[in-house]
């Protein structure tokens, strides 16, 4: 195919184009995740080669350019940890790199034959361009404050003074923030069993912020309940986890705690 190429075909062309972009796209999402590319920068040259092989009509450039390319879409090293400087500098540097190369590349190609130097730029272009491209900033990632089943396995403490008021009557029990500030619910178990539920709201949906004065239902709730306990941990202070505890009956065996 590549003997019978004077100049590139659109298909052709379109094809190149395709792997160039899918490779920028790839060092974007990598910039996300605080990496830069290592081996990955042989597409570049990768890219040039394709682009030469049919101008002069030379196979082993094309194999050449398709190993590139390879290499850089799966080599183990093909990207690797961003230093901290790394984002800025990238910035900074390779906008300024890729506008002094398309200068030249513009003023090389007006003053030599197109066919031998524009491939060679495109490539350049494309190495300075992926190398600005890879000085993305990560996405920031805040912490929710909403805690979760890990709470349960933490070091717990009962604040001195009830943050919760438990409620019984018609066959439901429901607790009530009577502290001075909302709470995160994390999930709460009858005393003497090993379980995790989540609190719901009147309307059976799962419940997690409890402002003051909010109160939160406990089911399923069958009769003969002797104790509650739930985790949460105060809006004010989320790397406290806190536990309310709360039993009506005198527990006899108390090896049958698990909470």
């Amino acid at each position: 195919m590549l003997d019978t190429l004077t100049t590139l075909s659109w298909p052709y062309l379109l094809a190149v184009l395709a792997l160039a972009l899918h490779w920028l796209v790839r060092v974007w999402r990598h910039a996300r995740q605080g990496e830069r590319p290592a081996f990955a920068y042989l597409a570049a040259p990768g890219v040039s080669a394709l682009l030469a092989a049919p101008l002069v009509q030379a196979d082993p450039m094309f194999g050449l350019g398709a190993a590139l390319l390879l290499i850089a879409a799966y080599a183990p090293g093909a990207f690797q940890p961003a230093p901290a400087r790394h984002a800025r500098q990238a910035r900074v540097i390779g906008r300024g790199a890729f506008v002094t190369m398309a200068f030249l590349a513009g003023a090389s190609v007006a003053l030599a034959p197109v066919q031998i130097t524009w491939p060679l730029w495109s490539g350049l272009l494309l190495m300075a361009f992926g190398y600005a491209l890879s000085g993305a900033r990560p996405p920031v990632r805040t912490r929710s404050p909403h805690p979760g089943f890990d709470l349960r396995f933490r070091p717990l403490q009962s604040p001195a003074w009830p943050d919760l008021e438990l409620r019984l009557g018609n066959g439901r029990a429901e607790i009530l923030n009577v502290s001075s500030g909302a709470l995160y619910l994390a999930g709460w178990s009858p005393s003497g069993q090993n379980g995790w539920l989540r609190p719901q709201d009147q309307r059976g949906r799962p419940l997690t912020s409890l402002p003051v004065g909010a109160s939160a239902v406990l089911t399923p709730w069958p009769d003969g309940q002797r104790g509650v306990r739930v985790w949460y941990v105060r809006h004010a202070a989320p790397a406290e986890p806190l536990v309310f505890r709360a039993d009506w009956t005198v527990q006899n065996d108390a090896s049958r705690i698990l909470n």
